[in-house]
């Protein structure tokens, strides 16, 4: 399946989707170079999160990452999330809240190119490319779109309400 036909089948049943059923949709996909390529466009200053589609049920996503950029740490309020890395190796680092409020890290995994991430909606955690000089392009499929979710510091018991927008918006009249 091609990321075409992924969000043709998540126009129809996005709604009805838990995060099982998003892993296996995800798993199955085979995105090619070809249809992904247009949305590949980096910055340097912070990863791009470049919008490929949008409904109120879903949204998706191709993230670039120059060598050393970071998410902030941040949760998905009431959205579930699978990623597909593309290229290079994302490197996911995930926190748990203590009774005091703080956040500590918890465990941490490298995603290969191929391989499926997917994200609870209270799971607090941060993604990075920490290659030495390679990129990373990944695949980000919400359900609901993310708008709700909130950024944590490790510093104080605290975190704040947070909508990181996108880096460039295309719509699905320009090749999907």
């Amino acid at each position: 399946m091609n990321v075409a036909a992924a969000i043709d089948e998540l126009t129809h049943k996005a709604k009805e989707m838990r995060l099982p059923d998003l892993r296996r949709l995800i798993t199955d996909l085979k995105p090619e170079r070809r249809e992904i390529e247009p949305y590949i466009q980096f910055t340097e200053n912070h990863y791009a999160r470049n919008l490929i589609y949008k409904t109120p049920n879903f949204e998706v996503l191709v993230l670039c990452w120059r060598a050393g950029q970071r998410s902030p740490i941040h949760d998905h309020g009431d959205s579930i999330c699978a990623v597909r890395v593309f290229d290079g190796v994302l490197s996911a680092d995930n926190y748990r809240r203590t009774a005091g409020g703080h956040i500590r890290a918890d465990y941490s995994e490298d995603v290969e190119p191929g391989s499926v991430l997917s994200i609870q909606t209270t799971e607090i955690h941060q993604v990075s490319n920490l290659q030495s000089g390679g990129d990373l392009v990944s695949l980000h499929f919400y359900l609901a779109p993310l708008e709700n979710n909130h950024v944590f510091s490790v510093m104080q018991p605290t975190f704040e309400a947070y909508r990181p927008g996108y880096t460039r918006v295309f719509m699905h009249a320009d090749g999907i």
